[in-house]
């Protein structure tokens, strides 16, 4: 039958042996964004009877749902500090973790006026262009090496943010020009590479290049501070999300390639999420 109930009870059953924990509220976002129905709609009128190619269309995003693909790549988009981001396959998904990243940076740029700030290993641009928008005042840049991520950035920036700009370039050997920055912010790839192969089904859907931190997940940390330090104006930020183990590793790193006043911040679940460092100096109007 195609009345609306009867294949949302059969979609949602799908989805839950294959082990999706949310399958109801998947199912209802998949049936909003490619039926325009929303579950207000489908719970006062389940009586709705579906089209064939409405149908065909869900039962082909619930295979693609049963065999690992992320839900965010089949929305085509997430969301981030309350703003939707464009991503989909060569991108790494928003996560919630990461907006500990941005509430930093942001905390630690009040009194700044006009702060420049660059956000490396950008991905979908959500660090960068966040920053952006809740300080309109900043100049921020964005850069990526993956042309793929890229794509996503620039779709992005333009619908939130045009006057961010856009580089695409390897930030472990270039800083493409930039200096007097007051920030640098990074979710740079962090874990180690003999793990890739054991993370979530889902996880594993994401680009490699996104993930992979080297044999220990530090390669990044590492090479981060030796080039992009120059980079920052005296007392300028650096700031890193970090894996939840890698906290001591990471604060370490960071004092070794002479950054002072390095702490780590947790998350909202207790894990070790952010690591801050600077630049010795300090800036006009900083908060020390």
């Amino acid at each position: 039958m195609n009345r609306l109930e009867n294949r949302f009870s059969t979609w949602r059953q799908r989805l839950n042996r294959a082990g999706i924990t949310n399958a109801a509220n998947e199912v209802d976002l998949l049936l909003e964004t490619y039926c325009g129905i929303s579950k207000t709609m489908r719970l006062t009128h389940p009586d709705l009877l579906l089209t064939e190619d409405q149908i065909g269309q869900i039962q082909r995003l619930i295979a693609r749902r049963e065999a690992g693909e992320p839900l965010q790549y089949l929305l085509g988009c997430w969301f981030f500090y309350g703003r939707r981001f464009w991503v989909g396959p060569g991108v790494l998904i928003p996560r919630a973790d990461t907006e500990i990243l941005v509430e930093q940076a942001l905390a630690q740029l009040q009194g700044i006026p006009s702060p420049r700030v660059a956000d490396l290993c950008a991905g979908s641009g959500c660090v960068g262009i966040t920053v952006a928008c809740e300080r309109p005042d900043a100049q921020v840049f964005l850069l990526e090496v993956s042309s793929q991520a890229a794509a996503y950035c620039k779709k992005n920036k333009e619908e939130w943010a045009p006057r961010c700009q856009m580089i695409q370039a390897d930030v472990l050997c270039t800083t493409a020009g930039l200096e007097g920055l007051d920030a640098v912010l990074a979710n740079p790839p962090y874990i180690p590479t003999g793990d890739l192969t054991h993370l979530q089904q889902e996880v594993q859907w994401e680009p490699r290049l996104a993930l992979d931190g080297s044999e220990d997940g530090l390669s990044f940390y590492r090479q981060i501070p030796l080039l992009w330090n120059e980079a920052l104006k005296p007392g300028g930020l650096l700031a890193v999300e970090i894996g939840f183990d890698q906290a001591q590793a990471v604060c370490a790193i960071f004092q070794s390639c002479g950054l002072v006043q390095v702490r780590t911040v947790q998350d909202y679940g207790g894990n070790d999420r952010v690591v801050l460092g600077r630049t010795p100096g300090l800036a006009p109007g900083q908060i020390e």
